[in-house]
């Protein structure tokens, strides 16, 4: 009988360690799905938040233009402060100059916004209202007035074009009609997600060739930006249109002609 007991408790042993061993297994699996899961979550809950930001940064330009009659230049020298020659843009291109619309620096450290306007303000052409770039002049601002392109069908010259999230394979002049979310955009704010630090990187190093599509397609500095699904890139984009800088300003107590 003592021997029979032993062989029972040994075969219950037994079983019980192939029963932990399957646990484990079973545990190890729920564990790594779940971990998926969480990441998902997490990044979309990321990219969610960088949408609302760069949303909230239009609305600051937007009462930033009605309260001084003209859009910033971008921010060159990392000093949170837009950069001009005279009254001309230094660069068409560089970083929000968040400092100038009351967003801290603790706030724009976490998430550096690249901030692109009329290729045109870097010239003369910025103090003269039958041009898009006179939406940033501080020449007797606001320097635009009703005639300023976009007016009717004629969409001014410098802007900048955002191709839909229907565009699946690139965002450039040969993009159809159809998958374009607008081609008169005086000015853009891109956020360029979780990886925002990698792509400054590149951008810094004149490099931007390794970076996915769609975001090698926002960093390179040309005149196209690509509103892609969150599936292809974590970018966020917002826009202005002259349209909205006439309408802020009609709506302050500036007036334009």
């Amino acid at each position: 009988m003592m021997h029979s007991d032993s062989m029972t408790n040994q075969k219950q042993s037994g079983f019980s360690l192939l029963e932990i061993v399957i646990a484990l297994v079973i545990l190890g699996f729920l564990t790594t799905e779940l971990v998926k899961v969480t990441s998902i979550s997490r990044d979309y809950d990321q990219h969610k938040e960088n949408m609302i930001q760069v949303s909230t940064v239009k609305t600051l330009l937007l009462s930033f233009l009605q309260t001084n009659a003209y859009l910033p230049c971008p921010d060159t020298d990392n000093d949170g402060w837009e950069n001009r020659t005279g009254t001309q843009c230094s660069s068409d291109s560089g970083k929000l100059p968040h400092l100038m619309l009351g967003i801290s620096q603790s706030v724009a450290t976490e998430s550096i916004l690249f901030y692109k306007v009329n290729t045109e303000a870097v010239t003369a052409k910025i103090d003269d209202n039958n041009f898009s770039a006179s939406y940033f002049g501080t020449a007797s601002p606001p320097t635009f007035s009703f005639i300023t392109p976009p007016q009717g069908v004629n969409k001014g010259s410098g802007n900048l074009t955002i191709c839909s999230e229907a565009e699946i394979s690139s965002c450039n002049a040969s993009t159809s009609n159809g998958n374009i979310l607008e081609e008169a955009a005086i000015a853009v704010v891109v956020s360029f997600g979780k990886n925002g630090q990698q792509t400054w990187s590149h951008i810094g190093s004149g490099n931007v060739s390794s970076l996915s599509i769609v975001e090698r397609e926002n960093a390179d500095d040309d005149d196209y930006f690509w509103q892609s699904p969150a599936d292809q890139a974590d970018d966020s984009i917002a826009w202005l249109t002259g349209y909205d800088a006439k309408y802020a300003v009609l709506k302050s107590e500036q007036g334009i002609n």
